[in-house]
């Protein structure tokens, strides 16, 4: 496999031609509490999907599945062999949610907070504009040169989670969720740190900040001197921090002030707290940023797929 190259090799004309678009890209496909070991699925062209806002399970090609869940979940813009990465990814972890949900009337969800984002080809392009005839031929053509591929360890379909933007370093499941899959292990991704969006920074007075955290902890004091990150992972997500004696999660944290990502530092000044957030989302397995620069710099993608799931192949699954 190619290595990833240190982030400070890269020519400046490099990170000019980065993309912006992962600004405004959505959480993707947090698996909390998901067992490291599913019935297998079965391996057929459909899956049947539901639609919580509609309430409403359809049934459709794989192909038109993987079109959706790809252009919802990455930019169109990003080179092709990380396209068909995220689509190889997308249909690993359908499959993983299929055999999971074989005694449900639904296969996947389309809620991006437990599952994937999905999009119809109509709505995608209308979200391209005058670029949609070729970015939706771009995306039909990678999902395409894909079709029937999967992630697998001993065989079977893997938990195939993936982020917008790792902090440098991309996570092991285990800190993050608790479960602990030999290919969820946190590996380099230091092409992330190129990001025009690596770093983002949230401030909040002092009456918001302690707003936001009363029904969690009881400020008295100095605030300065009573809030301590305590723990962090080995790749920088913060595991707890202290709050006026109270202990609370990195994850709590993010989702009471909707940081972009866990592996954040906190500052307090003139009245004021301010986070500085690294990376943006779990950073449990492929880093679409990173799967981007990969690309770029000359790896296909299953050389990209490998790199990021530990002692995995990408093959055509099926259930022999």
């Amino acid at each position: 496999m190619k290595k990833i190259l240190l982030a400070g090799l890269l020519a400046p004309a490099l990170m000019l031609m980065l993309p912006l678009v992962a600004l405004n890209k959505p959480e993707t496909a947090v698996a909390v509490g998901a067992k490291a070991e599913p019935p297998t699925a079965a391996v057929d062209d459909t899956f049947k999907i539901y639609d919580k806002e509609s309430n409403t399970v359809t049934e459709m090609s794989a192909e038109e599945y993987i079109f959706g869940v790809t252009a919802a979940e990455m930019p169109a813009l990003y080179h092709e062999e990380a396209l068909k990465a995220q689509a190889v990814a997308a249909y690993t972890f359908a499959l993983y949610r299929k055999g999971e949900n074989a005694d449900k009337a639904y296969d996947i969800t389309t809620d991006h907070a437990a599952d994937q984002s999905f999009i119809t080809e109509e709505k995608a392009r209308e979200r391209w504009g005058d670029k949609a005839d070729e970015y939706t031929e771009k995306l039909k053509k990678a999902v395409s040169e894909v079709k029937g591929l999967a992630i697998t360890y001993d065989r079977k379909p893997i938990l195939a989670v993936y982020h917008a933007i790792s902090s440098g370093r991309t996570e092991n499941c285990k800190d993050i969720w608790g479960n602990d899959p030999p290919y969820l292990k946190a590996v380099d991704s230091s092409f992330d740190r190129l990001c025009p969006n690596y770093i983002s920074k949230q401030a909040f007075s002092k009456e918001e900040f302690c707003q936001k955290l009363s029904d969690k902890a009881e400020f008295s004091g100095a605030l300065s001197e009573y809030i301590t990150v305590k723990d962090r992972t080995e790749s920088g997500t913060v595991k707890t921090v202290d709050i006026c004696g109270k202990e609370l999660s990195g994850a709590e944290i993010r989702s009471v002030f909707s940081l972009r990502s866990s592996n954040f530092e906190i500052s307090y000044n003139d009245g004021e707290f301010t986070f500085t957030v690294y990376g943006y989302g779990h950073g449990v397995g492929l880093s679409q940023y990173g799967a981007d620069c990969m690309a770029k710099q000359g790896s296909d993608f299953k050389e990209i797929l490998t790199h990021y799931y530990s002692g995995c192949r990408v093959d055509k699954f099926t259930n022999s």
